[in-house]
C-alpha cells in the first residue's frame, strides 16, 4: 500500500493496476481504489468463505463486501468508484500497536531448540 501511489504516477493510465495482499474489509478495497489500484484482489477471503460454508459462503462474503464498499463510498460522498482519488485518503496512527493479540501480530520467534 505504501508504494501503491507511486507506482500508479509512474504508470499513468498505460496499464491496469492489479494489487493483493491481506484486504479483508470492503474499507481496504476502497483505499486501494483511492490509492491508484484498478482492481483489488480478495483471495484469501474467499479461501476461508468456501472454507467456512461453500458456495453459500462466498456469495455471502460478496454481499458483506458489497455492503462495506458502499456504506464505506457513502460515508465518504461519493457515488462510484471513479470519483475516488488519494484526496480521499488520510494517514493516521494506529490506534493499537501491533501485539500479539492484535488481528495481525508481528511476532519475533526466538530459533526452535531441542
Amino acid at each position: 500500500m505504501h508504494a501503491l501511489p507511486e507506482i500508479a504516477n509512474a504508470v499513468a493510465g498505460r496499464a491496469k493496476i492489479m494489487v493483493d495482499g491481506s484486504f479483508c474489509r470492503g474499507t481496504d478495497i476502497v483505499k486501494g481504489i483511492a490509492s491508484g489500484a484498478d482492481l483489488v484482489g480478495i483471495g484469501r477471503l474467499q479461501c476461508w468463505a468456501l472454507a467456512a460454508a461453500g458456495q453459500a459462503g462466498i456469495v455471502r462474503m460478496l454481499e458483506l463486501l458489497e455492503d462495506e464498499v458502499r456504506r464505506c463510498l457513502g460515508l465518504l460522498g461519493v457515488n462510484r468508484f471513479a470519483e475516488l482519488d488519494k484526496s480521499y485518503l488520510q494517514q493516521a496512527a494506529p490506534t493499537n500497536p501491533p501485539s500479539v493479540f492484535s488481528a495481525f501480530p508481528l511476532l519475533e520467534i526466538a530459533p526452535y531448540r531441542y
